[in-house]
């Protein structure tokens, strides 16, 4: 059970989530993360609970879903000791060279939401073509409703908090 000082942060964080009509699907809500990047405290705490998570997991490699999960990603790979690289959807600019993931480096994607799951699961795709052990994919915001997660087994995945 949570104790209530976490059940509190957890509704402080999603508090900060705002939402805007998505400009590519009439009727679809995009989920705007910002304001917990711009409270020291509620950005301090995603850090630690995403920290705590993978600090004894031997991840290699932290990869950053876009540069919209890079704030979130940045401090999981300097604690963890390993490299950083970004993956962006083709539309948005290159792709991460491949070629360059070691076979069997064990890699950890970390996106800022996690709705639908299918950019997600192409970017999962991506990372097994590149021969290296995609371990997890971590985000600050699961949209339970969307079943994003469902898309995306086998591959397990972990949010800092849930919209239901």
């Amino acid at each position: 059970m949570k104790s209530p000082a976490l059940r509190s942060t957890r509704d402080r964080l999603l508090a900060g989530i705002r939402t805007i009509e998505s400009a590519r699907r009439a009727g679809e809500p995009n989920y705007i993360t910002d304001a917990i990047y711009q409270d020291g405290q509620l950005f301090r705490f995603a850090c630690v609970d995403i920290n705590e998570r993978y600090q004894r997991r031997r991840i290699e490699r932290v990869i950053a879903y876009d540069s919209a999960a890079l704030p979130l990603a940045a401090p999981l790979a300097y604690f963890a000791g390993c490299g950083l690289s970004v993956i962006q959807p083709a539309s948005r600019g290159p792709l991460l060279d491949l070629q360059k993931i070691p076979a069997g480096c064990r890699l950890l994607l970390v996106a800022d939401v996690l709705h639908r799951g299918t950019q997600l699961a192409s970017a999962a795709t991506l990372l097994r073509q590149s021969q290296g052990e995609l371990i997890e994919i971590v985000t600050l915001l699961e949209i339970a409703s969307a079943k994003g997660s469902e898309l995306l087994a086998p591959i397990p995945t972990y949010s800092v908090c849930s919209l239901r």
